[in-house]
């Protein structure tokens, strides 16, 4: 049941509220205002000072869905945050190292490649809206989640003349998560050295967004040329950094529909 109905005599009920429970996730609106969702009568939601709700899986935290009639309008006193993106694992070393000293002269020409490494997941959003005629009235704080960092590239591997020594790529670092519901912001781990002869090292991983930011980029692998070593008969490359995840919006909205935005309160990512 709503938790208020304001009357207008014969006229019916003008008004419906409902307001949010703390740590409520993933909340959506028609199914919260049921049959009134679709009815010509105004609509109040309230997420009140002191309380928290979030998103869960890339679901917004509060979506207002197809279909409303009326007016809606959404006061946030407390916090609203989307789900913060996950952090990219890095792109493996190459271990041409490994191979049997036999095989060195068959693969003169190869060039040896770390692994590229993953892109960051995204940022979920805060608020999302599909209907038009809603207000959004912030004093509290609504916030998109940060994108996760992305993965480092693998660095490359060699095999050198005359010695036949060579050297094994290390991983690229992973990268870190995006801050979100639940979920704080962290960065990403530095860069193996290879090991063997000669070293490297392979790219970091990019650092996790804070609430309303992108991800970071993953750095690259480290490379080997014949201008550094003019006796290295396998030259590698290193993998490449992968792409950070895009931050959620604060407030995002579907094709063609628009809102009101009122309040002094913050907004961290698009709005």
């Amino acid at each position: 049941m709503p938790i208020q109905q304001m009357l207008l005599g014969a006229g019916g009920v003008a008004t419906v509220e409902y307001a949010a429970s703390n740590n409520q996730t993933n909340i959506s609106l028609s199914s919260v205002f049921g049959s009134d969702w679709a009815a010509d009568v105004a609509k109040v939601y309230t997420v009140a000072s002191g309380i928290n709700v979030g998103g869960t899986g890339g679901t917004a935290a509060i979506t207002v869905n197809l279909g409303m009639g009326g007016t809606l309008e959404i006061v946030v006193a407390g916090t609203v945050t989307g789900t913060g993106g996950n952090g990219a694992s890095g792109g493996g070393g190459d271990n041409a190292a490994n191979n049997p000293y036999s095989g060195y002269s068959y693969h003169w020409n190869d060039g040896y490649q770390g692994q590229n490494g993953g892109d960051g997941g995204d940022g979920g959003n805060a608020i999302h809206i599909q209907s038009n005629n809603v207000t959004v009235t912030n004093s509290g704080t609504i916030s998109g989640g940060g994108g996760g960092g992305a993965g480092g590239g693998g660095s490359a591997a060699a095999w050198f003349a005359g010695n036949f020594k060579g050297t094994q790529g290390g991983d690229g670092g992973d990268g870190g998560n995006g801050a979100g519901w639940n979920q704080s912001q962290s960065n990403g781990a530095g860069g193996v050295g290879n090991t063997g002869y000669y070293s490297g090292t392979s790219g970091s991983g990019g650092n996790g967004g804070t609430l309303g930011n992108d991800g970071g980029n993953g750095g690259n692998g480290w490379n080997y040329n014949r201008n550094q070593y003019s006796s290295a008969y396998y030259v590698g490359t290193g993998g490449g950094g992968g792409s950070g995840g895009s931050a959620g919006a604060a407030v995002s909205l579907a094709s063609g529909i628009t809102y009101t935005k009122t309040g002094s309160g913050t907004f961290n990512g698009s709005s």
